[in-house]
Parts: structure tokens; C-alpha cells; sequence
């Protein structure tokens, strides 16, 4: 009987041992008094687009964009490998970019101008020096 422990112990071992890594060193930090949305990209465009509830609603909603809240933080997982790898072997020129959006500008600006001209609130171009020069957290004012 404890032969078999043994062995289904070793088994989910193995198995999570296997499974991939979760990296939360990453951190942004809204300071502002309004939401704001993030669009973390490997290249040098935004990848979200626009989903949209009605026709006519003034509000858009975005796939693959995360948001904080006024005065919140988020811990960004990057799953599969650490942050520096992921800067270094697949964003283009080693550098990530993270695309901030404040409410305001979502809820102002039209979609298809966002999209168009890439319109964003603030772009951060990052290498892993710069990152672990301010000690992977980002502070938006």
C-alpha cells in the first residue's frame, strides 16, 4: 500500500513539475482617479480590438485588454517562461511595449480612429535592464 502512495505521489509530482511556470513579477500601478486599460504587445502595434455591445453605445468593449481600477494594481503573469525571457525571445528588438488607455480617451475617441492611428494614452517601450532598473513595476500617473 505504500508502494502505491509512493508512486501516485511521484506521478502528480512529475505532472506539476511539467506544467508551466507562472512569472508575476510584473507589476502596474494606476495612480490616477480614473480606470485604464492595458494592452501588453510583443510588437509594435496594440493587438486588442474593439468588441462593441450595441451600434450606437458609446462605450466599447475590448478582447485582450486588462484594466485597473483608479489607484489599484495588477500583477501581470507571464505564463510558459519568465518576464525576461518573454522580452528577450519574443518581443520584437528585445523590447515589450505596453499600451495605456485612461477611460476618458476610450470613451471619447472613435474606435475605428483608435485602431487606425493607434491612439493610446501612453506607450511604454521596455527592455529587460529598464525593467529591472525600476524593479519590474510600473507606476502610471
Amino acid at each position: 500500500m505504500k508502494i502505491k502512495y509512493t508512486i501516485l505521489l511521484n506521478l502528480i509530482l512529475l505532472l506539476f513539475e511539467r506544467c508551466d511556470p507562472y512569472d508575476m513579477k510584473l507589476k502596474i500601478v494606476n495612480n490616477t482617479n480614473e480606470i485604464i486599460y492595458l494592452d501588453i504587445s510583443k510588437s509594435k502595434t496594440f493587438n486588442s480590438h474593439p468588441i462593441f455591445l450595441t451600434e450606437n453605445a458609446k462605450d466599447t468593449v475590448w478582447n485582450y485588454m486588462t484594466w485597473i481600477k483608479p489607484k489599484d494594481s495588477l500583477m501581470v503573469p507571464a505564463i510558459g517562461n519568465s518576464w525576461e525571457g518573454v522580452v528577450n525571445k519574443e518581443c520584437v528588438d528585445s523590447t515589450l511595449i505596453i499600451f495605456i488607455f485612461k477611460d476618458h480617451l476610450l470613451k471619447t475617441t472613435s474606435r475605428d480612429s483608435v485602431l487606425k492611428y493607434q491612439v493610446n494614452s501612453k506607450r511604454l517601450f521596455l527592455t529587460v535592464p529598464d525593467l529591472n532598473r525600476i524593479n519590474w513595476r510600473i507606476d502610471f500617473r
